[in-house]
């Protein structure tokens, strides 16, 4: 419930500080006195965007501040997604200075979207310019909705299933296109994979490749200077080996007489064993060197594929072309996981789709149940409210898809007179009428929502008499529930408060001031008179103004 209320440089507001009880509270005030004001500053504390002209001295700071008791509403959850400290006793404090505004929430720094976001579970602010709120189809549902318990259960996991079921559609979608892209470039995908899987690639391969070519292309000239070679190192009495062994022999006469020489002989022995070494790897060479013309053309070929994959792929080495095959092996798979994943997805979004009209058929039924209870109790209240010939029908419909609160669809009927056919409510209701119809609908939810108070604001124009004592009665029953702040110019329903405040504006020679005080009983008499004749000394006007309190 709302405990308190500060308002500080305001508008006309110069500095109140209000106390509410936790029943009913009614307001009363001239028009143009300050209540809208009032209002206005509430407003701003539940996050509506500030008008730096509204602080009454621009030299200093505006701050309007109002404690809730908590005690009672199961807000912990609330405040913690919202990463809030949680207190029974909650302070919200809005500050104000002409270049800059500042929010808190138990002395936590905050944004307006906080605000907007508490608000919804703090207070209802009503007018009867509201009726707009029936074209909101979550209203509609949440009148339902609260009068079944498991329907708000149902609702919740409802809610967190369909999110999935859209991620999963969504993603779906995605693949499928990203799929189809890839399905027209997979052939030629393919066919470069294929291409390169053909030319047989490996490391090293160009080099391998172009040395064969270059021995088979010259395979006469390598052998005739390898025969030759050989030649010049064998040939018999004349060769470079026999030759180094007639020299040999005479070092080794040589040491004979000299120890000295013998090392050069050592030495022209070990030329003489690589020579050797060489001449045998000159042989193996020559009989590995064959002209042929057939094996030339096959690596001819080869060079050609290999030149041409090159070319294609604007690469320069074989170890490009490798990495470019892998590439597209990896393109090849990941197709084929599309459609893995677009298996599992259409499994996923099956399953979903099952939970969520099981859900949605419970969340349906519930509401044809509330519906119906619904309809009797605003027939009831409206014929307190000299409705007497209404009708009212709420239908709730079944529908093939579904949207964010079920698979359903909800039309509010009515008839406002006997023998009128039913009518969607918004084209045919008057702005009266809805007036009423909401405020027997804030009573019927006062029983079954947990929300701190409501505050009405004026939804009483146009009415008087025995219609305005029933909506004060049925806003003193919700009071029972909830805290009822109810800001009116009709007395039978400012009598009914257990707490009355007037609003006021007091002019000096140099300012205007708006006041609010909380009325003894006497002055609640003396202000029920004049709202009831415009004259605090009429004697008929005071007695009727204690009847009423009576």
């Amino acid at each position: 419930m709302l405990k308190s209320l500060h308002i500080s440089n305001y508008a006309l507001i110069k500095d109140i500080k209000l106390d509410f009880q936790d029943s009913f509270t009614t307001i009363t005030g001239e028009t143009g006195a300050g209540k809208s004001i009032l209002l206005g500053a509430l407003g701003l504390l539940l996050g509506n965007r500030a008008d730096k002209d509204a602080i009454r001295d621009q030299s200093k700071k505006c701050i309007i501040e109002a404690e809730f008791d908590l005690k009672h509403y199961d807000l912990q959850d609330i405040f913690q997604q919202l990463d809030l400290d949680y207190e029974h006793l909650t302070i919200l404090r809005r500050e104000l200075l002409s270049n800059k505004s500042r929010t808190f929430v138990n002395d936590t720094p905050v944004n307006l979207k906080v605000l907007q976001t508490l608000k919804n579970h703090l207070i209802d602010i009503h007018s009867q310019q509201d009726s707009y709120v029936f074209s909101n189809l979550e209203f509609q549902y949440s009148i339902l909705d609260k009068l079944s318990a498991e329907n708000q259960k149902l609702l919740k996991t409802f809610k967190e299933k369909l999110k999935y079921y859209h991620n999963c559609k969504s993603e779906l979608k995605l693949l499928q296109e990203k799929r189809a892209e890839s399905k027209k470039k997979q052939d030629y995908t393919q066919f470069l994979f294929d291409e390169l899987i053909a030319a047989n690639l490996y490391h090293g391969c160009q080099d391998e490749i172009e040395e064969e070519y270059q021995s088979l292309k010259n395979a006469e000239d390598i052998k005739s200077l390898l025969s030759e070679s050989s030649n010049i190192l064998q040939q018999e009495d004349v060769g470079i080996y026999d030759q180094l062994s007639v020299a040999n022999n005479r070092i080794g006469e040589l040491s004979s007489y000299v120890n000295t020489y013998k090392e050069l002989k050592d030495r022209i022995n070990s030329v003489s064993i690589e020579l050797s070494d060489i001449i045998q790897e000159l042989d193996a060479f020559l009989d590995k060197v064959e002209v042929n013309p057939e094996k030339l053309a096959e690596v001819e070929d080869k060079m050609r594929v290999l030149n041409d994959l090159l070319l294609k792929h604007q690469v320069n080495t074989d170890e490009e072309l490798i990495e470019i095959k892998e590439n597209l092996e990896k393109e090849l798979l990941e197709h084929a996981d599309y459609d893995a994943s677009i298996e599992q997805l259409n499994k996923d979004i099956h399953e979903f789709s099952n939970q969520l009209n099981s859900l949605s058929k419970k969340l349906t039924k519930n509401r044809k149940k509330s519906a119906r209870i619904v309809e009797k109790q605003l027939l009831e209240g409206l014929a307190l409210l000299g409705m007497h010939n209404s009708n009212i029908q709420i239908k709730v419909s079944e529908t093939a898809d579904f949207n964010s609160l079920g698979k359903d669809t909800l039309e509010w009927l009515f008839s406002a007179n006997v023998g009128m056919p039913l009518r969607p409510l918004l084209k045919v209701a008057s702005g009266g009428e809805i007036s009423r119809i909401l405020l027997i609908i804030k009573s019927i939810l006062a029983r079954y929502s947990n929300l701190p108070c409501i505050i009405f604001d004026e939804i009483d124009t146009g009415v008087s008499g025995e219609i305005a004592l029933k909506m004060a009665e049925i806003m003193h029953s919700m009071s029972q529930s909830l805290q009822v702040i109810s800001i009116t110019h009709l007395p039978q329903i400012a009598s009914k408060g257990t707490q009355h405040l007037k609003v006021q504006k007091v002019t000096s020679k140099t300012q205007t001031e708006t006041q609010i005080i909380n009325l003894s009983e006497n002055e609640r008499i003396l202000e029920l008179a004049y709202m009831l004749g415009g004259d605090r000394n009429s004697s008929s006007a005071i007695a009727h103004a204690k009847n009423l309190l009576n």
